[in-house]
């Protein structure tokens, strides 16, 4: 494993300050930068279609296999499940407003709230949250995203585990559905979480509630139709999919951030990228880029790769999921001897690396 154990003393000169909330980021010329911000409309098309191309297929698939078994269907289906968890990684782009050229800024507001309202969350809440996530990388009590427990214990990180599993099994998925529901239901009531209190304007409030109730009415309409018409697949593939596909998409989007330090002022510190394939890579949307996506979030997947050569030198050698998940488990395996150590990935000088 490439990285050290240090005591997290040693670290004093990358603490986060809270006063000053600045982050250290590694530099590029202003101009190179600026050619890697430019949107591609083209390739966010092609690529919103391929991703289209995969679910349709994969849920064909699912039908014909259907009408012949039941257990027939189990593998399609499962691959479309899979999937369809990939929906956050276009989900998370679209957040950014980095899928399309600023003239299909409507077109992309559409299709990010046809995506949320698939994976049972408001765009607005969403997109709040994950700019909490940037400004506050890994910063405890103000990243609403990352809030695991402070020390990762190796009894907590099987049972994440566990639980990503039970929920591809279903079981764990109908659970989840009953708990996606009733936080619908509180925000379309106007219930706020922690999160809404501090940072949701009356304006925002008043979004939230009225796209978690569309949302609401969406699936219960979804829902009614399967009932009404006697079919299956509208359940399947619109109101649980989510539920049951998103653990396989966790496999690779835990890697992001769990087992990294809290309240540090270097993003290679806080966040983790991990290495795919050419054909994740193109369902993943530049997640797998994750440390140079935080430093420079305004550059757009598809030229994330670019980003990432100009600064591999300064970065820690992304790794594989599995390697990922190995490190993972051998971080939480040193927390349960020495609590106060941290995992270092790459030394700074600000570190005294």
């Amino acid at each position: 494993m490439n990285g050290s154990f240090v005591p997290r003393a040693e670290l004093a000169a990358v603490e986060w300050d809270p006063e000053r909330k600045q982050w250290q980021r590694l530099a590029i010329e202003r101009e190179a930068l600026r050619a890697l911000a430019e949107r591609s409309t083209w390739s966010g098309l092609v690529r919103t279609g391929l991703f289209l191309c995969l679910l349709v297929g994969s849920a064909v698939l699912t039908m014909m296999a259907a009408r012949i078994s039941f257990w027939l269907a189990i593998a399609p289906a499962y691959l479309y499940f899979f999937f369809f968890g990939f929906c956050v990684a276009i989900g998370h782009e679209l957040q950014h407003k980095t899928v399309f050229a600023p003239g299909f800024d409507v077109f992309s507001e559409v299709l990010f709230f046809c995506v949320q309202a698939c994976m049972w969350n408001s765009p607005r809440y969403a997109r709040i949250s994950h700019r909490l996530h940037h400004r506050y990388t890994m910063v405890r009590g103000c990243d609403p995203e990352t809030a695991w427990p402070e020390v990762i214990t190796t009894r907590w990180l099987r049972g994440y585990l566990f639980r990503l599993v039970r929920q591809m099994l279903v079981v764990g998925a109908i659970a989840q559905l009953g708990r996606d529901v009733r936080t619908q239901v509180a925000r379309a009531a106007g219930r706020q979480d922690p999160m809404m209190r501090a940072h949701c304007t009356a304006a925002d409030i008043r979004v939230i509630r009225w796209e978690s109730a569309a949302i609401l009415a969406f699936h219960t309409a979804v829902v009614a139709a399967a009932i009404w018409f006697l079919r299956w697949e509208p359940i399947v593939f619109i109101t649980l999919a989510w539920q049951i596909g998103s653990p396989f998409e966790n496999l690779w989007h835990s890697t992001e951030h769990i087992g990294r330090l809290y309240n540090v002022n270097d993003q290679r510190y806080a966040t983790r990228s991990v290495r795919v394939n050419r054909f994740f890579r193109l369902i993943y949307w530049g997640l797998d880029d994750h440390v140079d996506h935080h430093f420079y979030p305004i550059v757009p997947s598809c030229n994330l790769p670019k980003l990432h050569r100009l600064l591999q030198a300064d970065l820690p050698e992304p790794k594989g999921m599995i390697a990922c998940w190995r490190e993972m488990f051998a971080i939480a395996r040193e927390k349960d001897r020495q609590p106060h150590h941290e995992f270092v990935p790459v030394h700074t000088a600000a570190a005294g690396g």
